[in-house]
């Protein structure tokens, strides 16, 4: 699955593109990475706080049905940029992690290729990033959803908040590759609830 800055650029193209920038949307493309704030993370938490299947399709389900039964229980834009997170790594896992891993394996085996990918997925940033820090530091609200405790959200947010580097630079993760993974995203985001 992507990083948490791929989450936040793919997840700003696509608000800018349906006209979203706020607190409550950042907020929601963090939360599902929130079990991660723990050193070991049990798998049973990331799959709960994902709605995750092991079948792409039966997982796009799962999170249509996740969206419809809670949008009207949280705020628009959270339950939105909550629902373009799973979305994404959804779509991240169908259509971009080969086309990543098949690039790295032209110099590295396909042992290696997994631990560098998610090395060099972690060095990812863009020039907007501190714009969306900015936004995330504004406010604290949090919330409770699902596994996740808002405590715990908001711990989330400080964490990654004051941990971003604008300085790294990934290898393999390129620009071209997130403005891709975004319009696939944006195309089946309004395909399926942005009707």
């Amino acid at each position: 699955m992507p990083s948490i800055r791929i989450h936040e650029k793919v997840g700003d193209i696509i608000g800018k593109e349906i006209g979203i920038s706020s607190y409550d949307y950042y907020l929601g493309l963090l939360a599902p990475d929130t079990p991660n704030i723990d050193d070991i993370v049990r798998k049973e938490d990331r799959w709960m706080a994902h709605q995750r299947r092991k079948d792409l399709e039966e997982w796009r389900e799962a999170i249509d049905h996740f969206y419809r039964q809670e949008k009207d229980h949280y705020p628009k834009d959270f339950i939105l940029g909550y629902y373009i997170h799973i979305l994404t790594d959804i779509v991240y896992d169908d259509f971009f992690y080969l086309r990543v891993r098949d690039t790295i394996e032209e110099t590295y085996s396909r042992e290696e290729s997994h631990q560098i990918m998610r090395q060099d997925m972690e060095k990812y940033t863009f020039d907007h990033l501190s714009d969306i820090k900015k936004i995330l530091q504004e406010e604290d609200t949090s919330y409770d959803i699902l596994n996740i405790g808002k405590g715990k959200l908001r711990k989330w947010k400080e964490k990654n908040c004051s941990s971003w580097d604008e300085k790294r630079k990934s290898q393999y993760v390129t620009d071209n590759i997130i403005d891709d993974l975004a319009k696939k995203v944006l195309e089946e985001y309004q395909e399926r609830i942005g009707k």
